[in-house]
């Protein structure tokens, strides 16, 4: 058996041709490129075999009890097998299956030894902006899906692309393994107040809207404030929707005619953030300010902090609004980590990864600023932070109780920024399922098999089982007992001894990706990207 470390100049050539042109060649273990600088994009090659095996790691499955929150615990070792993209066996190899003599280990041509590491189903994340070039310099793409794919997440469902046809030709590529990224589904933004809204006022427009998205090559659609808020448009929107066997259609209702009652009964497939919950347990208006308005934004979190408390003083109207979500299956992704900020500004301008892996142009754009959407801390106190603290203990509590009756809970960054931004929110997104109480068992569940379930994908995104797509991740030590674990490269450490943790490995359709030379040519594109904007000031 040969074992052999990927450096990044052999991580130019790709190894399938070293390996499955040469049937008769002995195991190959295969190893993540040594080193820890940045390594110039494109330098990292996808490590495929005719049968790979996954060796020795203790194995998440992603999968629990039907209709149930309830997920089944890890197991391990365990060596999982990869044929044409497909998990075809799972080989126990624990003491005790070895000593009875029922455990014999598999061989292949390609070896990914996961030993002493936790082996998961490819992570979701429900709710992504994935950035165009005016957001994240020319090579954007690149850089966001290497940030998703370093923390292992596998899918993505867009929610808005600000370049539809760049991004469904990315799709195609991705599909066809001709790009290094995650697969994709695209749900197009329906006209609102901050794009064009010419269109879509009326359910015939609506509905013709639809049909053109479709042949565009949408997945589904993704109504925010607008025309597209209004109940009968909704309405109209989510039946033609479903005519059309498009994947589903998602809403962020923020303030507007239609709450979560409307849009659960209207057959909307996700509820996003927290909009239109707690709005429809009140018995009348939010107790707004008289010179109240919405389009200012620092004026509306600020108000957006104390819903959640006024809602709360209506536990039954909140108890009827999630039993009729449920009943509905109206699927919630509450995106915690994109509101973080509200409850501690400081927090984001410091977070660890913001110098070495943040793009320039989010760095300025995110400053605080009353022209870029969500930029709005510009006269933000510490009693707007204390209310939002409390809003988020609500929040959660509320959230839970959704999901332990049965509710459908999705993972979803709602990333863009530097808060949130590509692959570091979303594992943000399951510390603060931790924090709102769900075990982290759960939250794996919630951002594998949930979460494909919810985007209509779990017939082939299934977990770890027999005859499922072959989407794994690997992961230096035990995400369940510490989910910073899942952070890129160092980051789940203190002090002076950073060394350990982040993703190893992160494997799609059978493809394996060395995940943290992925995050290091990430961190070489924002160098240059920095460098290059330097130069021009």
């Amino acid at each position: 058996m040969k074992t052999f470390r990927l450096s990044p100049s052999l991580l130019a050539i790709a190894l399938c041709g070293a390996v499955v042109g040469h049937p008769a060649a002995a195991e190959t273990v295969v190893q993540p490129a040594a080193g820890a600088g940045p390594i110039p994009l494109g330098t990292t090659k996808p490590v495929t075999g005719k049968r790979m095996i996954v060796r020795g790691g203790i194995m998440v499955t992603g999968r629990g009890t039907p209709a149930s929150g309830r997920a089944v615990p890890p197991e391990g070792p365990v060596d999982i097998i990869i044929e044409q993209g497909r998990i075809v066996d799972i080989v126990p190899f624990d003491a005790v299956s070895a000593r009875s003599g029922l455990a014999t280990r598999p061989t292949g041509d390609v070896i990914i030894d996961a030993t002493g590491k936790y082996v998961l189903p490819g992570l979701f994340d429900l709710h992504a902006h994935i950035p165009d070039t005016r957001q994240a310099g020319a090579q954007s793409y690149a850089y966001a899906f290497r940030l998703w794919l370093g923390h292992g997440f596998t899918t993505l469902r867009d929610a808005g692309a600000s370049n539809f046809p760049a991004l469904v030709e990315q799709k195609r590529l991705s599909d066809a393994h001709g790009i290094i990224a995650p697969r994709i589904q695209i749900y197009k933004r329906w006209p609102n107040t901050a794009r064009t809204r010419d269109k879509g006022h009326t359910p015939d427009e609506a509905r013709a809207l639809v049909r053109q998205y479709r042949s565009q090559g949408a997945d589904g659609i993704k109504i925010s404030h607008g025309p597209g808020t209004y109940p009968d448009v909704i309405a109209a929107i989510t039946d033609e929707a479903a005519k059309l066997g498009m994947g589903g259609v998602m809403v962020d209702l923020k303030v507007s005619e239609a709450d979560a009652r409307v849009a659960s009964q209207a057959s909307v497939t996700s509820i996003e953030h927290w909009y239109g919950v707690p709005d429809a347990a009140l018995p009348g208006t939010q107790n707004f300010p008289y010179d109240y308005n919405y389009l200012d934004e620092l004026q509306r979190f600020r108000q957006a902090g104390y819903l959640w408390k006024e809602a709360d003083a209506h536990p039954d109207g909140l108890e009827a609004i999630i039993d009729e979500m449920i009943a509905n299956r109206t699927a919630w992704v509450p995106t915690f980590a994109i509101y973080e900020a509200s409850t501690d500004f400081m927090r984001v301008v410091t977070l660890p990864w913001r110098e070495t892996l943040v793009h320039p142009t989010m760095l300025d754009q995110w400053r605080p600023r009353a022209d870029v959407h969500a930029s709005f801390h510009t006269d933000w106190k510490t009693s707007d932070e204390i209310a939002w603290k409390d809003n988020y203990q609500r929040w959660m509590r509320w959230l839970h109780r959704f999901w332990a009756k049965g509710g459908l809970v999705g993972l979803g960054s709602d990333s863009g920024s530097q808060q949130s931004l590509y692959g570091f929110g979303a594992v943000r997104e399951f510390e603060l399922m931790q924090q709102a109480g769900i075990h982290p068992l759960d939250v794996v569940k919630i951002a594998t098999t949930g979460s494909a379930a919810i985007a209509g994908l779990d017939k082939g995104l299934c977990g770890i089982r027999q005859g499922c797509i072959a989407d794994l991740v690997v992961v230096d030590g035990n995400p369940l007992d510490n989910f910073k674990l899942l952070y890129g490269a160092g980051f789940a450490h203190y002090g002076t001894d950073r060394s350990g943790g982040g993703v190893t490995w992160t494997i799609k359709e059978g493809q394996a990706y060395d995940a943290q030379a992925l995050l290091r040519e990430a961190q070489w594109y924002v160098a240059q990207e920095k460098a290059a904007a330097g130069a021009s000031d």
